[in-house]
C-alpha cells in the first residue's frame, strides 16, 4: 500500500494545498496546543501546513513518504527528507519536538508512534482522523483507545469534529485531489452508480479528529 499511497500523494502535490481545507484547519489547532519550540520535524510533512504555522518558533525540518510533497516542500522551506515514518532516519532525540498531522492514519501505529516519540527529546503533538469519521465510506480510522494505549505520559488530548466543506462529487475530487482516495478495504474501483450511491448516503462528511500532546518520559 505504501508504492501506492506515495504515488497517489506525489499526483497530488500541486492540488493538495485548494482542497486539503480540513488538514490545514487541524494543522492550526495542532501547533495551537502543542506550542512548539526549538528544532521541530514535520512527520507526513506534505506541502507543509504544520511547518508554516510553526513558523518563528524554530527551525522546522520535513519528513514524507511522498517523492512530490518532499518537492513542494523543499520550494517553500528548503529542507526536507524523503522517509518512512515507521523507520525514521534520525537518532533518537534529534529534535525537540514531532509534529504529526493527518499522516498516522495511513501507518501501522505500533510502528509510527514508537519512532516518533524516539526521535523527540521534549514531546509530541498529534492530530489524526480516528474511528467515526466518514462514517459510510468503511475506510479503517483507528480508536481512539488504540492511539492513546501506545503513547505514556500524555499532557492534553482531545477530540474534535472538522466538517469536510465539499458535498457530492465535489466531495469525490477532494478525495483525489489531495491523494486520500485509497481505501484499504475496497479492492475494486467502483463504478459511477456505486460511487453516486455511496454519496446519497453519506450526509454532511465530518472527520473526528483526536488532537493529542505527550512529553517524554
Amino acid at each position: 500500500m505504501k508504492g501506492s499511497l506515495s504515488l497517489r500523494f506525489s499526483r497530488s502535490a500541486k492540488t493538495y494545498d485548494r482542497w486539503a481545507l480540513p488538514q490545514r484547519e487541524c494543522a492550526q489547532k495542532l501547533v495551537d496546543l502543542v506550542k512548539p519550540w526549538g528544532r521541530i520535524l514535520d512527520v507526513g510533512c506534505g506541502t507543509g501546513f504544520v511547518s508554516s504555522f510553526v513558523d518563528g518558533r524554530g527551525s522546522v525540518l520535513g519528513v514524507d513518504i511522498s517523492e512530490g510533497m518532499v518537492c513542494v516542500y523543499r520550494e517553500r522551506f528548503g529542507v526536507a527528507v524523503l522517509g518512512d515514518v515507521e523507520s525514521l532516519p534520525f537518532r533518537d532525540s534529534s529534535f525537540d519536538w514531532v509534529l504529526s498531522n493527518f499522516t498516522l492514519h495511513w501507518t501501522d501505529l505500533s510502528k509510527s508512534l514508537r519512532e516518533i516519540l524516539r526521535v523527540a527529546r521534549v514531546g509530541a503533538g498529534i492530530a489524526l482522523p480516528v474511528e467515526g469519521s466518514l462514517e459510510g465510506f468503511g475506510f479503517p480510522f483507528p480508536k481512539v483507545e488504540e492511539v492513546l494505549e501506545r503513547i505514556p505520559s500524555v499532557e492534553e488530548v482531545r477530540v474534535e469534529e472538522v466538517r469536510i466543506p465539499f458535498s457530492g462529487w465535489d466531495l469525490v475530487r477532494f478525495f483525489h485531489f489531495t491523494g486520500t482516495s485509497l481505501n484499504p478495504r475496497r479492492r475494486k474501483v467502483m463504478s459511477r452508480v456505486q460511487i453516486e450511491d455511496l454519496l446519497v448516503g453519506v450526509g454532511e462528511p465530518r472527520f473526528r479528529v483526536l488532537f493529542l500532546y505527550a512529553r517524554r518520559l
